[in-house]
């Protein structure tokens, strides 16, 4: 049977899940949890600034992965994860047989809304599956965020949301956890629900976007530049009455605007 070819990404960023066989556990313990990292981080450094991992999390009998890499190196990088692993475990528990599910899959993704919702779709399982607080699941990347590691690119998605204290709220801003388990439409723009946002955190928002001058400075850009602004606030979670009220930018034009790609 001929295997199902893997879509592209334009942005060259995959959510990956792998899963144990017949969905059995993974990990018996830390010491497997610990191996299984390490080896992450090795293939990761191994590629010299090829492949940036953007966010992880380990679960009981799967494994989420966000990885910013071509998709002909993310092949190679998962067989060699997954062949270590995989030998590793049948040796030190006496396993016989696979291991993993079948082949890992992988999920392009397009857009910064995309981008942001898949990390903290990432490190909410622990939270959706009642083992812990998102915050306080030992074996996720979501502590890196905040003290930081060599193997971990966090710039990219502190950067989008406007720092560390941002990337707390933006993951304690869902109204209801479960609804993150219906998160896999991965084709566009997540289709969770937020808790509005204030007018006074969407002030804070623009000014820290484009300064303390804003309103002006966006009203006043050219078409390109002004259409491309009020695209990142429209996925920041700015309604379009926010975005008219905050820069006198007629609400037709705002609804135009759509949120930008990754590249």
């Amino acid at each position: 049977m001929t295997r199902r070819q893997r879509e592209e990404s334009s942005s060259d960023i995959y959510h990956v899940i792998v899963r144990g066989a017949g969905r059995r556990l993974l990990f018996e313990d830390d010491e497997d949890r610990r191996f299984f990292v390490e080896r992450l981080f090795a293939y990761v450094g191994r590629g010299e600034g090829e492949v940036d991992l953007l966010a992880w999390c380990l679960m009981e009998n799967h494994v989420h992965l966000l990885l910013r890499v071509r998709l002909r190196d993310l092949e190679s990088l998962m067989r060699s994860l997954n062949t270590s692993f995989a030998r590793y475990y049948n040796g030190r528990h006496g396993h016989v047989g696979p291991v993993f599910q079948d082949r890992y899959k992988s999920i392009p993704i397009g857009t910064d809304a995309q981008l942001l919702e898949t990390v903290r779709y990432i490190h909410h399982n622990p939270q959706v599956a009642g083992v812990c607080a998102h915050r306080d699941h030992e074996w996720s990347s979501f502590k890196f965020y905040l003290e930081g590691h060599p193997r971990l690119e966090v710039d990219t998605v502190l950067d989008m949301l406007g720092g560390a204290k941002a990337f707390i709220a933006f993951h304690d801003d869902v109204v209801d956890d479960q609804e993150l388990m219906e998160f896999a439409t991965y084709g566009g723009a997540s289709s969770l629900r937020r808790k509005a946002v204030s007018d006074g955190e969407a002030v804070e928002m623009a000014k820290k976007l484009c300064g303390d001058e804003f309103a002006n400075s966006i009203a006043a850009s050219p078409k390109e530049e002004r259409d491309a602004v009020i695209g990142r606030l429209r996925g920041m979670g700015l309604s379009v009455r926010q975005i008219e009220r905050l820069t006198g930018v007629g609400r037709g034009i705002i609804q135009k605007c759509p949120m930008p790609s990754l590249r």
